[in-house]
């Protein structure tokens, strides 16, 4: 709940400052309009606060292990979560709270090493790292007798594909990503992750960005010419793959078979040290 304080800090606070105030309350508003966010407090609406300093925090966290011991990729179509399992050969669908919806399809006839799925609005691809091939489904699971190989460019170590709307990018554990138009061909274009990461586990686009998963509890954020941009995700456990949903990735942690969902979030580290509480500007 937003309170009214007096005006205080002058016109020459900017956006971002932080301040301590005797209070506890979630927002501060000052009469002036300015608003302060209490330090601890992740605000998500990032509408309602674009200009605050952003990060990430986990908001879901999806136990997948009874349905499969080693799950690998993760996509998200719009309204659910789907995952591949690499011991079963099988795609399971959760829905947006997480809940395993006791849905699923096999790949098992196309694919028996299944690493990663990616959702293209209409279709999901599945990569499979035996024969270095990629197969589509439709919605319903059922393979479409399409697929094309990306063992031309390295015929071994596939971990991760992505989709940004017109291009595939599949990742290969030589810490290369490459690129390929609709229909499978090659581009010629290629980008390395190597100075970040050395056991890649996938790569996801969030429609700006592309996210690696390093197996080592780290994904690295790369611009749309594969330029890390210096900013790393630290996460919980070791890694199995990578996804997006609204903007942020979600990982596949291997160590627990747990799919961890992240969103944008903004606020400060609570600090009462200084005999109040700590409030970022955010307005």
């Amino acid at each position: 709940m937003a309170i009214k304080l007096g005006g205080g800090g002058g016109s020459a606070s900017q956006i971002d400052e932080v301040v301590f105030l005797n209070n506890d309350a979630d927002t501060v508003t000052l009469a002036d309009e300015r608003v302060y966010l209490k330090g601890g407090v992740f605000e998500t609406n990032l509408s309602t606060y674009p200009l605050a300093s952003s990060g990430l925090t986990t908001v879901l966290n999806i136990a997948v292990a009874s349905q499969d011991t080693n799950p690998r990729g993760v996509t998200w179509d719009g309204t659910n979560y789907w995952l591949v399992g690499a011991t079963t050969d099988k795609v399971y669908k959760y829905d947006a709270a997480g809940a395993y919806t006791n849905t699923f399809f096999s790949v098992a006839s196309q694919s028996t090493s299944p690493v990663d799925i990616e959702w293209d609005g209409t279709y999901f691809w599945v990569l499979e790292s035996t024969n270095n091939k990629i197969w589509k489904y439709n919605s319903a699971g059922v393979y479409q007798n399409v697929f094309f190989s990306v063992n031309t460019q390295v015929s071994s170590g596939w971990t991760g594909l992505t989709w940004d709307g017109t291009f595939f990018w599949v990742i290969n554990g030589n810490d290369n990503v490459y690129k390929y138009n609709s229909s499978g061909v090659y581009q010629s274009v290629t980008f390395s992750v190597t100075n970040e990461s050395q056991e890649p586990q996938g790569i996801a686009w969030d429609g700006t960005y592309f996210w690696v998963a390093d197996y080592q509890k780290a994904v690295y954020k790369y611009n749309s010419s594969g330029v890390y941009q210096n900013e790393t995700l630290a996460t919980s456990g070791f890694l199995n793959g990578v996804g997006t949903k609204d903007n942020s990735p979600m990982v596949v942690i291997q160590s627990a078979n747990v799919v961890d969902v992240y969103a944008a979030a903004n606020g400060t580290t609570s600090d009462t040290s200084f005999g109040g509480q700590n409030y970022v500007r955010v307005k």
